[in-house]
């Protein structure tokens, strides 16, 4: 009895068992019909027993396991051939309502009775798939990313060594991947980052103390190619598998940072210029002042007291009042050049009749024609001919061009000027027949404080400024001032203004 009921009892519990595992558990005999089914059979398949008992169980699978399963199970019995008996797999499962699911499948062989049967182990991984799915989708995504973002992305083990790079990471670095894996992420530091980066780690899986992991930091990288550059570095700390990880997220930073210097070197230049700016405005205005009163007291002087004083007493006179002419213009000069630098030089423009305006140039220029025994002359410019342009700024040019030839032509020569009609615009020419501009100087003529060397015996002053106010001037206005020269003969100085801003003026 005590052997009976012990059998009992394992019946009892094996029963228990069946009846509450979540996986199905069906019985077939060797000709393919169900004999038995658990409650998680009826649930997985939404049938109930007596709608199983009896029934091939291949209605449970849909094509083509349906009509595969009976060959399988004869081919087995006849042959011994083990396609799915003993085996685990994952296969296709047919509900009463006729929707598919995914399954896994083990089928055991048993004898009872002397009958053989067979065992399948039936479990619904529906969810396990879709979760695997969504993973897989996830993990698609994710890759895409990866391979997309510009950020590098570097992933390395506990040990600091190498894991995964992403695309943008073997772009920043100039490295690919297998050149990488498995090796110590402080290849990629120059030193002292490189011998620093170990000890950071160990210190920080020793004692938690966190010195780079979870700080953004700008630090420095190393290309293959053995160059440096500024890179923003984030660590961030993962666990996969129960492993420790580390994820390092790097930022090529070079075109930013050359950015933030171009910044700053140009508030650093506008800065400079606000202060020199301020400087020659108050410089200027405390000179010129008090030049304009010695000017003035001068040439009272000059005027009435000279002819009683010595010869000596009237020359040094005679000097202070030149002095203090060069000084008012040079002051005038650096006015005119800081104006042009900061680009705050205004034009106004306005229609005008060039015959007129360079008729007026020549008698306001006369003193420089008696001064250096000289004649002006206008010998072409059609009457009917108008420009549009600031007068006062040309006239400074003219003024400019007149006076240098005037200085550097032989006494009782003749200074052309004249203005003629161009395919594109006007020119107006200013021509001497002085002794040219040598050659070494011609490819400094519009520089700033440069003046030619002279054989002539006179005295050239000047500032070295006129000739570069010059030609910014006529910049402004859109047009070119240029030279032609041939030494011993002589030098032209061409104003070429386009034609447009004649007729149209030009934006200020």
């Amino acid at each position: 009895m005590k052997g009976q009921d012990a059998v009992n009892d394992l019946l009892s519990r094996t029963k228990a068992i069946v009846e509450t595992i979540v996986d199905g558990v069906i019985t077939i005999s060797d000709r393919g019909l169900i004999e038995t089914v658990n409650p998680a059979v009826e649930k997985i398949f939404g049938y109930r027993l007596d709608e199983l008992s009896g029934q091939n169980v291949s209605m449970l699978m849909p094509n083509p396991y349906q009509r595969e399963h009976d060959s399988y199970l004869s081919n087995y019995l006849s042959t011994g051939e083990k396609k799915i008996i003993g085996i685990g797999r994952e296969v296709t499962g047919r509900r009463k309502d006729g929707s598919t699911f995914p399954l896994e499948l083990a089928i055991s062989e048993m004898e009872v009775n002397g009958q053989r049967m067979f065992t399948g182990i039936v479990r619904d991984i529906s969810l396990r798939k879709a979760t695997e799915e969504k993973l897989r989708e996830l993990l698609t995504r994710t890759k895409a990313i990866l391979d997309t973002i510009v950020d590098g992305v570097i992933t390395i083990s506990d040990r600091g060594c190498i894991e995964t790079v992403n695309p943008a990471a073997e772009k920043i670095f100039g490295y690919r991947l297998d050149e990488l894996s498995g090796k110590n992420v402080s290849m990629l530091m120059p030193d002292p980052y490189r011998h620093e980066h170990d000890q950071y780690l160990k210190n920080y899986l020793h004692t938690g103390e966190k010195k780079i992991i979870g700080i953004g930091r700008e630090v420095t990288g190393l290309r293959k190619d053995g160059t440096t550059f500024p890179l923003e570095l984030a660590i961030s700390e993962m666990e996969v598998n129960g492993q420790r990880m580390f994820t390092g997220i790097v930022r090529d930073i070079s075109e930013r940072k050359e950015t933030e210097e171009k910044l700053r070197e140009a508030m650093r230049r506008v800065h400079e210029q606000r202060i020199k700016d301020e400087f020659i405005a108050t410089v200027s205005h405390e000179l010129r002042t008090p030049l304009t009163s010695i000017k003035a007291s001068l040439e009272l002087i000059i005027g009435k007291a000279v002819a009683k004083g010595s010869d000596q007493e009237k020359m040094l006179i005679t000097i202070a009042h030149k002095n203090s002419d060069r000084l008012l213009l040079l002051i005038n000069d650096i006015l005119d050049i800081s104006k042009i630098e900061s680009e705050k030089m205004k034009l106004n423009f306005r229609r005008i009749r060039l015959h007129s305006f360079l008729e007026t140039a020549i008698s306001d220029n006369q003193a420089y024609a008696e001064k250096h025994h000289v004649k002006f002359v206008l010998i072409d410019c059609p009457g009917n001919l108008h420009i549009y342009v600031d007068p006062d700024r040309l006239m400074q040019v003219m003024s400019n061009l007149m006076s240098n030839a005037a200085k550097f032509s032989h006494q009782n020569s003749q200074i052309e000027i004249e203005a003629r009609r161009r395919d594109d615009g006007i020119r107006i020419t200013v021509r001497d027949y002085g002794p040219g501009i040598p050659l070494d100087f011609q490819n400094r003529v519009f520089e700033k404080f440069t003046q030619a060397d002279t054989s002539d015996k006179r005295e050239m002053s000047g500032t070295g400024l006129g000739l570069h106010i010059s030609k910014a001037i006529i910049e402004r206005h859109h047009g070119e001032l240029s030279f032609d020269t041939v030494v011993g003969k002589g030098t032209e100085f061409h104003v070429d203004l386009k034609q447009q801003l004649q007729r149209q003026g030009s934006p200020q």
